[in-house]
């Protein structure tokens, strides 16, 4: 993989992490703030999968 790839996955990765951490602030308890990272970093990891599967295929891998 090239560092473009990396570094546009790296980037995703920071944005969904900060995403959460300023959600978590608006939170009204704890329990929702948890509630609500759980909730988007659930969301997210499929899509990071995705990327991930996606740069393996752009590279040759194969991913079963």
């Amino acid at each position: 993989m090239d560092n473009g790839d990396l570094t546009t996955l790296r980037g995703k990765i920071r944005s969904i992490v900060r995403q959460s951490v300023i959600a978590g602030r608006h939170a009204t308890s704890g329990e929702d703030a948890a509630r609500i990272q759980d909730q988007m970093v659930a969301a997210s990891e499929s899509t990071i999968m995705l990327d991930i599967v996606a740069l393996l295929a752009k590279h040759g891998k194969e991913v079963t």
